[in-house]
């Protein structure tokens, strides 16, 4: 599971609620959960959703690549 959506389910939000704070679809926020946040603009934004928290928090590890 990706840092957002370990977070979210932590502090028992609902997609609804993130979405209503950044201003964004509830489906968003769900392929955010799915795929990650790689970029730091996207986590200042998603970190504005959980007051106290550094936006450094939310940047998932990219995948490893696959060697030829």
């Amino acid at each position: 599971m990706t840092k957002l959506k370990n977070l979210r389910q932590a502090r028992k939000l609902k997609l609804r609620q993130i979405a209503e704070v950044i201003n964004v679809k509830p489906q968003t926020v769900q392929k955010m959960e799915r795929v990650g946040i790689h970029k730091p603009v996207t986590a200042m934004q998603y970190a504005a959703a959980f007051p106290g928290l550094n936006w450094k928090d939310l940047i998932d590890e990219p995948a490893p690549r696959a060697r030829n």
